[in-house]
């Protein structure tokens, strides 16, 4: 069989090569019409099998630069413009991280607390006197360091736009053609066109920001260059104070104890993507019943977990939908889709309550869910009898072999979260954060105070989520006490200490995963419908069978309005009573 056309030697070389003719269109961006690349073999079999890679390497790269697009000007319209609006994000969350002086003050007392208390040594050493010094200097300071970067980053990009250097923003330039798949060579005159706008746009932005250190947030570009694109062009603009940012973050500001600090960073991001739908800079009057509608819609083809995906790195939200359509990532629920919507909800309400929008945006909006389909369901008599029989709870091989038999005998958090959730009804993030002082008597009853107090990485879902659980008498059986006293006498702070906080401050993480993976393997876990969660519903199941109704035991599953005995832990011994009657209705079979 003789060789392809496209296989050739070249030269008086005995090696032969891969010739490739580069299409038209892409030849200013490839800067060449052919490609010749060497195959490193000599002989004509070997040579047409080494081809195939080479030829497929690149016909893949000429398909994927076929389907991007030359740029209009409304594109790099638009990439301008999201430049200038990223660089003002910036500095508005960098001017909201900057401590205020009560968080320097509270620095400071601490600090002396520290040196009186003996926790932190303070000597005839100069070292030691300086570092306390530096981190209140460093936290005073850290407005007028700011304010100078900025001004050094100012003349920087001013000098770059006036010389044509464009090395500085070349990333940005890259991002930008990468994102929107523009057909742009690197190097060309269209590229370093760009580059410039994209540096004007960064002037204008570091100019915003000398204006907000002298307290003028109301200032607007004076480029032409940098100018929102049709599709926002027309919208009118928010006036000084009124932006949708400052809005929410006035709104956050009045709203902040009703829920987690953890809410409030999901809330954000959803928010976001909502204020970038219809138009970051808008006038609040763009939030219509109308945008709420397109929004809801445009979020049944947005991908789960869109923002951690690396192909969507960087894109817009309609970007993402748009390529979703060629990646196919699966789509979010309509479960999901009302998280998003309450997500907005509350700010909606605080907008027309405070007479800045004239309509209710989200009435009727939410999607209807067929309530009887529960996602979470308890574990049957069976499957509780697998968990609680399994080597886990009895005797195993040891750590990492806990769901096979063995003379190991786990009693850390692995043992007790199970036990502990069927006779509390707790969730798991609440008991995996348990202060060992969370466990104490109260009028001679021993309880679990769910709570917020004592370390500020303790959440709770709602404020009537604080709340004082009886120890279950079974548990007490089991040694539950005599682990709590092992703990106090180690003086662990944490009830469970192997457990640690995740980035994000949550103890849930890692007992999550585990028991995820622990149930699987056991055999009782084999889709969503069963998790750790599942021994809440049977505890709610157990409160039924015995005669109490769900407004009755709603105050031991959190599910009740806050309270000042669920934020301290202490109330009357009448009610508490009637709470350990209540705890001790929970029975399984299983378990005598």
């Amino acid at each position: 069989m003789g060789l392809a056309s496209n296989i050739q030697r070249r030269g008086g070389s005995a090696v032969y090569y891969v010739r490739l003719a580069v299409p038209k269109k892409l030849q200013p961006v490839i800067g060449k019409k052919e490609i010749w690349k060497s195959t490193g073999v000599r002989e004509p079999k070997a040579a047409r099998i080494a081809a195939l890679p080479i030829l497929a390497k690149y016909r893949a790269q000429f398909e994927e630069l076929a389907q991007r697009q030359e740029p209009t000007p409304g594109d790099l319209q638009a990439a301008v413009w999201r430049h200038y609006e990223a660089v003002l994000e910036y500095d508005r969350q960098e001017r909201a991280r900057m401590p205020t002086s009560a968080q320097i003050a509270t620095a400071k007392d601490r600090i002396l607390a520290d040196i009186q208390s003996g926790a932190v040594p303070w000597s005839d050493d100069p070292g030691v006197q300086l570092g306390a010094a530096l981190d209140i200097m460093v936290m005073k300071d850290a407005p007028a360091y700011a304010q100078k970067r900025r001004a050094i980053k100012l003349a920087q990009v001013r000098k770059h736009l006036a010389t044509g250097e464009t090395g500085a923003i070349e990333w940005a330039a890259d991002a930008v053609i990468e994102q929107e798949r523009l057909l742009i060579e690197k190097g060309s005159p269209a590229y370093r066109d760009l580059c410039q706008k994209l540096q004007r746009a960064e002037i204008q932005a570091l100019e915003r920001s000398e204006e907000r250190d002298r307290g003028n947030w109301s200032g607007t570009p004076t480029d032409s260059a940098v100018a929102p694109a049709d599709p926002t062009a027309g919208r009118k603009k928010a006036a000084p104070g009124e932006g949708l940012w400052e809005l929410y973050d006035r709104f956050e500001s009045e709203k902040k104890a009703s829920v987690s600090l953890d809410t409030w960073t999901q809330n954000r991001v959803i928010v976001g993507l909502f204020f970038e739908f219809i138009g970051e800079t808008s006038h609040v009057s763009a939030i219509t019943r109308k945008a709420v509608r397109d929004w809801k819609h445009a979020l049944a083809s947005w991908p789960v977990k869109a923002l951690k995906i690396k192909e969507f790195e960087g894109m817009t939200f309609r970007k993402i939908i748009e390529a979703n359509k060629t990646i196919g990532k699966p789509t979010i629920s309509e479960n999901t889709t009302n998280r998003y919507l309450s997500a907005i909800a509350g700010f909606c309400e605080w907008l027309l309550n405070n007479e800045y929008i004239e309509q209710d945006v989200i009435r009727g909006m939410f999607l209807a869910i067929d309530k009887k389909k529960q996602k979470v369901f308890p574990y049957s008599d069976d499957q509780l009898r697998t968990i609680f029989k399994s080597p886990l709870l009895t005797r195993c091989a040891g750590d990492d072999q806990e769901h096979k038999p063995g003379d190991v005998e786990i009693r850390d958090w692995r043992y007790w979260l199970p036990l502990i959730a069927i006779y509390s009804g707790a969730r798991l993030g609440e008991l995996a954060q348990l202060m060992t002082a969370d466990v104490r008597q109260l009028h001679g009853v021993w309880i679990f105070h769910v709570t917020r107090e004592g370390s500020r990485l303790k959440s709770t879902k709602t404020d009537g989520s604080q709340r004082v659980v009886p120890v279950h008498s079974e548990l007490i059986k089991m040694g539950f006490l005599d682990y709590h006293a092992a703990m106090a006498a180690r003086r662990e702070a944490q009830l469970f200490p192997e457990l640690k906080p995740d980035t994000r401050g949550f103890f849930s993480r890692t007992p999550s995963r585990f028991f995820a993976g622990y149930f699987k393997r056991i055999g009782v876990k084999t889709d969503k419908r069963h998790n750790f969660h599942s021994f809440r519903h049977g505890v709610a199941d157990a409160f039924r069978a015995a005669g109490y109704l769900d407004e009755q035991h709603g105050v031991l599953l959190g599910h009740a309005k806050a309270t000042t005995t669920g934020r301290y832990g202490i109330m009357p011994e009448g009610p508490l009573r009637d709470r350990v009657k209540m705890i001790e209705a929970i029975r399984y079979s299983l378990m005598v």
